[in-house]
């Protein structure tokens, strides 16, 4: 469908296009069903975009697009229409409009276009995989009445799956407040359709970066959780951010923003709030000094409660390995918390080895393996809902902030919770095995084909 666009429209317009009309049906959905009610325009315009002459062009079914979305922009966000419209025709985007007109679901069909944006089109870093957000909101377990935050929103995916988490919980979902800020507008304005089209609806902020224009500065919350960029250089906009309350624990330096995101997340947190943030594997160990110390300063702070050792290649365009890194205002008792006093210890897991294969090159957190590891914590923190806990060889150790002192504050799972037990080689390991070796094997059969037809090219010539 995009490619037949190629062209016309690049990826990421066709996408974001396509993002405009499952809005538009949504709304125009809505509209026929809440016949009274206030809506008004998007059923009209829904039905002018879907039997437009042939002789229009892209820019006049986006301007048909903003009109029957007027009054949704007035309530929620002002969307612009795709950048790079190049007069594409009518009949050339039928295949968007069709594919819009037909779908069964336009939650689902939104879904899949932010699930494209990590293959055919440049923005993939404001989408993260449902799998992790599943697993971030599975552990912060947020709950009716509660207010959920994400600095770094992205297409609203952390939001999105707190509301679902809490409805499914059999929560009131429109009781919990979402709130979320980004640097792009392409990610806010698709964090504000995709809510918009699960029937969720949040406070969003920007475009602007939240580590040196927080919008929500005087706020802290119940639930604060992010997935940054990492490894951020030049965040700091030449030292404009230099002072500010929330670098309690020490200046992140400006070539690095992974702890300048960490304590953000620190310090967006309510009196009983808790956060999540994935960073990159290497801040758990750098011994950096400024890194190193800001780190240290926030394990004797007793912020951190739990880091999660990942296996690499489960979030797109990012090579590095990922830990998940979980923090607590307090340790002790608590309903949003446990029975459990843990204050002066730390959780350390290492789920390296849970990723499943999903195509090539693509890797995923299966169900089993998020399972394992939220029942893990809320067993460790004495969750109305967990058992008992016990450290385990190889997966988990609770390990007290005066140990972590003694290995220079060092928070990385593998270097604490020890080696597994030596296991046969699963079946999917052995399969894995020999599609690799079959596809070494093509690639020698190639190879040496290459090498006879060169050959035979330089003997001639």
């Amino acid at each position: 469908m995009l490619d037949a666009l190629r062209g016309a429209l690049a990826p990421q317009d066709a996408l974001f296009l396509l993002m405009l009309l499952t809005l538009l049906r949504h709304e125009a959905d809505a509209e026929h069903v809440d016949e009274w009610g206030d809506r008004t325009g998007a059923a009209e315009a829904w039905g002018r975009v879907l039997q437009a002459p042939w002789d229009w062009d892209a820019r006049e079914v986006v301007s048909e697009i903003q009109r029957g979305l007027r009054y949704w922009e007035q309530q929620y966000f002002r969307l612009d229409g795709p950048p790079g419209l190049q007069g594409a025709s009518r009949r050339e985007l039928a295949p968007l409009i069709d594919c819009v007109a037909a779908a069964r679901d336009t939650a689902e069909l939104f879904e899949a276009c932010l699930e494209l944006t990590h293959t055919k089109a440049k923005g993939g870093e404001y989408y993260t995989p449902r799998a992790i957000t599943r697993l971030l909101i599975g552990l912060l377990e947020p709950r009716t009445g509660e207010r959920v935050y994400d600095p770094v929103c992205g297409a609203g995916g952390f939001l999105l799956q707190a509301h679902e988490y809490v409805e499914a919980a059999g929560g009131q979902a429109r009781q919990l407040g979402l709130y979320g800020q980004d640097a792009s507008r392409v990610a806010v304005q698709a964090a504000a359709m995709n809510l918009a089209v699960h029937d969720a609806h949040a406070r969003l902020e920007g475009p602007s970066s939240t580590l040196t224009d927080d919008r929500f500065r005087d706020d802290t919350f119940d639930v604060v959780v992010a997935n940054p960029p990492f490894n951020q250089s030049g965040w700091d906009e030449g030292g404009y951010a230099h002072y500010d309350h929330r670098w309690a624990y020490g200046m992140p330096p400006p070539g690095n923003a992974n702890f300048a995101w960490a304590q953000h997340v620190a310090s967006k947190m309510s009196p009983t709030g808790r956060g999540a943030l994935l960073l990159p594997t290497g801040a758990a160990t750098t011994a950096k000094p400024v890194e190193r110390g800001i780190r240290a300063r926030m394990v004797e702070a007793d912020l951190l409660s739990c880091v999660v050792e990942l296996p690499a290649g489960l979030v797109p365009h990012v090579r590095n390995p990922v830990s998940l890194w979980l923090f607590s205002r307090t340790k002790k008792p608590l309903q949003t918390w446990g029975r459990s006093d843990r204050s002066g210890q730390i959780l350390l897991i290492d789920a390296r080895e849970t990723a499943a294969t999903i195509g090539r090159g693509r890797r995923t957190l299966p169900d089993e393996a998020r399972a394992r590891i939220t029942e893990t914590y809320a067993a460790w923190r004495g969750a109305s809902h967990g058992t008992g806990y016990e450290d385990e060889l190889g997966w988990c150790r609770s390990v007290s902030v005066a140990e972590i002192a003694e290995k220079d504050h060092d928070v990385l799972p593998s270097h604490h919770v020890g080696a597994a037990p030596a296991e046969l080689v699963s079946a999917d390991a052995e399969e894995e095995a020999a599609r690799l070796t079959r596809e070494l094997l093509e690639l020698l059969d190639t190879s040496h084909r290459l090498d006879d037809e060169l050959r035979q090219l330089l003997r001639r010539w």
